[in-house]
């Protein structure tokens, strides 16, 4: 194997200094969005004729960081970048906490280490710190059992947009927080919010020759059966003994609509049998593409047969469309379609195995790869569930749009990570709160160790300091009267004044809390026992430090 080419060494202390600049240029770029004074960060567009992008969540921004000038310095700022997007992979929001946390954690370890202090038991304090605070955070959370909370919650997170936050309170109210909550742009300057009864998805008809209403190019069938399948059907003799078994529970006087069949594809001579027995009023039919792709897809159709009362025909399991069973066949209230929506209202399906599925579902969200793969799968949840609410933001410039959306969804994955763990109290408040255990602890331990877990605790503040720094307010004065306040109180930079953040309904989802926490540390003790940095040959040349 070629052996890499190193192109330059940095050893410390001029390693830690650029790992430490890199750290600063991201953290400062991310903490301008911390704290209801938050400012926004504009990026310039890849396409130079594209208007600049205005931006106010802080993974997006360090997302779209791409590289330092300075190699060197790059290292320490895409080690932030890296947590911040993780934050947001991961627990939804919180990655300008986070990277507030992990610059300030950096600091300190880097001036007590130049004071002489071990590096290494200064990180084996930071981590037992760490256990504590999680401990001490976890017994302050409260479930989000009131409506006022989730409003005030929602509010917050959308940044003090009281429109945006009262429609997605209003939306988990009614649909749930399993339901799917879609964030749209309205085509107008007004904010409304609209809902979709049963499961909807993006795909159509597979012909025009299926409508029930010309005018409209639309497809409807009342009290309907189902069945799906991942099959392709091309030939007249699959659908020849499906037909055949519905036509005789008709004749036997079930009183159903009309049978619609979700298929991979339908095509050919069974495209034209299904076409050819609608037309003649034989039967109604309506033949609907499957949406998704690949494994989603599968997985779509499953969720339809269990929702009808059905068992999906699956490709995997050997079935045949000739050989299918009465098992096969589900039933709905009522199917509609147009030539790109299909809805599916009033399933037949047993509720017990709809609930199963719904767990299985849920179970499987913490594994999904990327926020694409886990919306698609809330998206399935809700839908399941019966219900989908859609919030539609306008505004009087395309930008502002934008934004108004981004605060959108930061209000309905706030309010969802507060509905798996709870709430606790906002605005820094709850790091504040764990200040007295940690010093408990520090008492209890050997010099170097107690000096990382300080470190930890003046970090903890910085969440508070930078919120009222955003608001123009001195902050000296605020953590001081904050330590000597109640645990919970912490600072309302809109009434600029001390408050219960709980009464004030100034509350963030402990999920949040807890996991920007957890990856401040995991980056800033990264960072703080980082003592050399190399260069390989494919690394950009820049002036060393």
């Amino acid at each position: 194997m070629p052996q890499k080419a190193y192109r330059d060494v940095l050893l410390k202390p001029r390693a830690r200094v650029a790992m430490a600049r890199g750290v600063d240029l991201m953290a400062n770029v991310l903490r301008v969005t911390l704290g209801p004074q938050a400012r926004a960060v504009v990026m310039a567009p890849v396409i130079t004729t594209r208007a600049p992008e205005l931006l106010t969540d802080a993974g997006t921004i360090a997302r779209r960081i791409i590289e330092l000038p300075d190699p060197y310095e790059n290292m320490g700022a895409m080690l932030i970048r890296q947590m911040a997007w993780q934050v947001r992979e991961k627990v939804g929001n919180g990655a300008a906490t986070a990277a507030t946390i992990a610059q300030a954690l950096l600091h300190g370890a880097n001036y007590q280490a130049a004071a002489g202090t071990n590096v290494m038991m200064i990180r084996r304090g930071i981590e037992k710190g760490l256990a504590t605070a999680l401990e001490a955070l976890k017994a302050q959370a409260t479930p989000m059992d009131d409506p006022e909370k989730v409003r005030a919650l929602a509010i917050a997170a959308a940044g003090g947009d009281r429109e945006i936050g009262s429609y997605v309170a209003e939306m988990l109210d009614i649909i749930g927080t399993d339901g799917v909550l879609i964030v749209e742009e309205s085509s107008t300057m007004r904010t409304d919010r609209e809902y979709v009864e049963g499961l909807q998805w993006d795909s159509g008809y597979v012909s025009s020759h299926f409508c029930t209403d010309l005018d409209r190019m639309e497809a409807v069938i009342e009290n309907p059966l189902v069945v799906a399948t991942d099959l392709n059907l091309d030939r007249a003799e699959q659908l020849l003994p499906l037909l055949e078994m519905v036509l005789t529970r008709k004749q036997a006087g079930d009183r159903f609509g009309g049978l619609v069949i979700f298929a991979n594809e339908i095509t050919g001579t069974a495209l034209g049998l299904l076409a050819a027995n609608h037309e003649r009023d034989v039967l109604k039919c309506i033949g609907i593409k499957a949406p998704g792709a690949g494994d989603r897809r599968v997985r779509i159709l499953e969720d339809i047969a269990i929702l009808t009362g059905g068992r999906l025909v699956a490709e995997d399991a050997g079935d045949q469309m000739e050989s299918a069973g009465r098992e096969v066949i589900g039933r709905a209230r009522r199917v509609w379609c147009n030539r790109d929506f299909f809805s599916v209202v009033g399933g037949a399906g047993d509720q017990g195995a709809i609930r199963s599925r719904i767990s299985e579902i849920k179970k499987l969200l913490p594994t999904a790869e990327g926020d694409f793969e886990r919306d698609k799968m809330r998206e399935r949840i809700g839908k399941l569930s019966g219900g989908v609410g859609v919030l539609k933001v306008g505004a009087p410039t395309e930008r502002e749009r934008e934004t108004r959306k981004q605060r959108g969804e930061e209000a309905i994955v706030a309010a969802r990570a507060a509905a798996e763990e709870g709430l606790v109290p906002g605005g820094g408040a709850a790091y504040l709160a764990c200040l007295p255990a940690l010093r408990a602890l520090a008492e209890t331990l050997g010099h170097d160790e107690a000096v990382g877990v300080r470190v930890l605790m003046r970090a903890m503040e910085a969440p508070t300091e930078w919120i009222a720094r955003n608001a123009a307010r001195d902050h000296r004065s605020i953590l001081a009267k904050l330590r000597a306040a109640p645990p919970g109180h912490g600072y309302d930079a809109i009434q600029d004044r001390i408050v219960d953040m709980t009464e004030a309904g100034i509350l963030d989802p402990h999920r949040v809390s807890r996991g920007a926490l957890e990856f401040a540390v995991s980056a800033g003790c990264m960072a703080l026992t980082t003592e050399a940095l190399i260069l390989t040959d494919k690394t950009n040349p820049a002036v060393n430090p």
